[in-house]
């Protein structure tokens, strides 16, 4: 029994270097996961890898190359279930066996239709030790808009809001509600997330920059969201300027020549219905999702943030909250009067809170997203085959 705690207790190590390894700031990964790679062989760490983009090699290939000749016999450590399928590369499978690794030691079962276990199974049925479920909620916690998109077919969207302790987005006399230690733990959430997105009316007020600054050596600009049902967006805006890419929604009634000239400022103009004054937010999920959008961050303001919560169209509510009270000047981060509908049939649940500086983050998932945890362990959808 002390020997399978301490190959545990080594194989739990190993596997927070892969974790560590894939959270690296890099270039744009999506739809693909974020994969870290570790080799071991006689207690030494031979390789490493992890996926940089699409189109490059994935971890696993980094970690075998660099390991060179001694990688027969070792043991690989992956935070997910390896490929088996061949896309903009061929399957991660048949290099692990090619290199005659001889354990193969994961976090999680890969969701994507194309493997759920059959990554396992292929290198099980070629004789390789595999183990699975190693600092699983970890490695779920690192991938969850992949599994998300993997499972539903839908973009995770993630609500982002700086908050008084009284509920609301704005001070008086303050220019931001929390602290620089907060303000940067933001760029680290806008490092892992597809696109941004923000209403209009705080997009004209504040003139936010939504960049990743903190990591620009590491990744490009993100995409852009705005709802903006009439258009008013300002056609000097430095996005257009700068030719990044800006995605504006609007309403069927918007404008024509409006949407004419910011197109011809290299803005996407998307029309959607219209539901209370704003874009619909189910067919806004629906267009980001056909689109292959991973994972979308919403900054607010009070009406975006409201619609959005009373809809239900979020995965994820990541709340910094300042110690500060408003009174009665703030603007409202939920407005509405009534509680959500969707809140009866399963609410909120409290995935961690965390003190950073002197502000408070606290991070809410939908409650269903637990279940995800059953499916990426070996629950009843994933199947163990070879075919």
């Amino acid at each position: 029994m002390a020997g399978m705690k301490e190959l545990l207790h080594n194989d739990e190590g190993y596997m927070r270097r892969a974790l560590e390894l894939a959270r690296r700031p890099a270039g744009p990964t999506y739809p693909n996961p974020r994969v870290g790679a570790v080799i071991v062989s006689d207690g030494e760490i031979i390789g490493e890898g992890y996926h940089r983009a699409v189109g490059l090699p994935h971890a696993e290939i980094e970690a075998i190359t660099m390991a060179g000749d001694r990688v027969r016999g070792s043991t690989i450590y992956l935070n997910l279930e390896p490929c088996c399928h061949y896309g903009r590369t061929p399957p991660c499978t048949d290099a692990i066996r090619e290199a005659g690794i001889a354990r193969v030691v994961f976090g999680i079962y890969d969701p994507d239709e194309r493997v759920r276990g059959r990554g396992a199974g292929i290198l099980k049925g070629e004789g390789i030790d595999v183990c699975a479920g190693v600092l699983e909620r970890d490695a779920l916690e690192l991938n969850l808009p992949y599994i998300h998109r993997s499972v539903t077919g839908r973009c995770f969207v993630m609500l982002k809001l700086a908050s008084t302790l009284d509920g609301r987005l704005t001070a008086v006399g303050r220019r931001w509600l929390t602290g620089s230690p907060a303000r940067a733990r933001v760029h680290d959430l806008r490092a892992q997330t597809e696109a941004i997105a923000v209403g209009i009316g705080t997009l004209i007020d504040d003139r936010p920059r939504l960049d990743r600054r903190l990591h620009e050596e590491e990744l490009p600009p993100p995409v852009r969201m705005v709802f903006d049902p009439q258009l008013r967006f300002p056609l000097d805006y430095p996005w257009l300027v700068d030719g990044e890419r800006v995605i504006i929604y609007a309403v069927r009634n918007a404008d024509p020549g409006r949407r004419h000239a910011l197109e011809a400022a290299n803005a996407e103009v998307v029309i959607l219905p219209e539901k209370d004054g704003l874009v619909d937010l189910t067919h806004w999920i629906e267009e980001i999702s056909s689109r292959g959008f991973t994972s979308v961050m919403v900054e607010g303001g009070g009406r975006i943030a409201t619609s959005i919560l009373r809809e239900g169209c979020f995965e994820r509510l990541v709340l910094f909250y300042a110690p500060v009270i408003s009174g009665q000047g703030g603007v409202l981060w939920f407005g509405d009067r009534k509680e959500p509908p969707w809140f009866e049939n399963g609410g909120l649940v409290l995935e961690r809170q965390e003190l950073i500086g002197d502000d408070v983050m606290a991070v809410y998932d939908r409650s269903h997203i637990d279940r995800y945890l059953e499916l990426v362990t070996g629950g009843d959808r994933l199947v163990h085959r070879t075919d």
